[in-house]
């Protein structure tokens, strides 16, 4: 596992065992978390680029319409969350275990759909 990767997941687990989630349902754009936060690289002319990074093992995000962006974390349905890299780049709508934490947002993916948005 690359160290981005590994990183990330721990960062997720410290996440999810010191806060307290609440269900919710968020719409936004499928992005690698690398390529956004590294760059601010987004939508349609980053599509492809994001659907080779998530494919390769880099973490996904959610990034709303007002800027939002939520990691998203794998639940107890994988195959939900796997969906969504086919995605990358396209708005989706995604329901899951949502929290914050000292700014990071996170979303534990139990549904995901394409969105008209």
């Amino acid at each position: 596992m690359n160290t981005l990767f590994k990183g990330t997941l721990l960062l997720g687990l410290i996440l999810w065992s010191t806060t307290s989630f609440a269900q919710s349902t968020v719409t936004g754009e499928i992005t690698d978390v690398k390529c956004y936060i590294a760059s601010g690289a987004k939508g349609a002319d980053h599509a492809k680029c994001a659907k080779a990074c998530v494919s390769a093992g880099q973490p996904m995000g959610l990034l709303t319409a007002e800027g939002k962006l939520y990691i998203l974390g794998i639940g107890k349905d994988k195959s939900q969350y796997e969906s969504l890299k086919e995605m990358a780049g396209e708005s989706a709508e995604v329901s899951g275990k949502a929290s914050e934490k000292d700014g990071m947002n996170m979303l534990v993916v139990e549904a995901a759909k394409k969105s008209e948005g």
